[in-house]
């Protein structure tokens, strides 16, 4: 019982990292704001600059850092609570999904674009 319910966070942590990692590059998450105003500061300006960059821009070393950083957290969590053989399960589990569901996104996309 153990067992299923390492492969099933396995195929649930896959999925949920393809839906983190494969972003499309240019996707606005809020409203950019107004230019800075004048009467801001220097900080201010440059902190409202970097949050409409960091928006708007691709990203994948830090999309990757935090792969790495919450998997491997995850899978601390699992070899806390099971032992280090239960996360060979869960790492095969997470390589299969993430790899179907990154195929499966791309092949939606190439037929949204060929039918468009």
């Amino acid at each position: 019982m153990i067992v299923a319910g390492i492969v099933g966070a396995g195929l649930v942590w896959g999925w949920l990292l393809v839906m983190f990692v494969d972003q499309r590059p240019n996707r606005v998450r809020t409203q950019p704001e107004a230019e800075a105003e004048n009467s801001s500061s220097r900080l201010v300006r440059y902190l409202k600059t970097f949050m409409h960059k960091w928006q708007t821009e691709r990203r994948p070393y830090l999309n990757l850092l935090a792969v790495a950083l919450f998997t491997s957290w995850f899978a601390w969590l699992i070899y806390s609570f099971t032992g280090a053989a239960l996360l060979i399960p869960f790492f095969i589990a997470l390589i299969i999904t993430f790899a179907i569901h990154l195929t499966w996104r791309q092949r939606l996309r190439q037929v949204r674009k060929s039918s468009a």
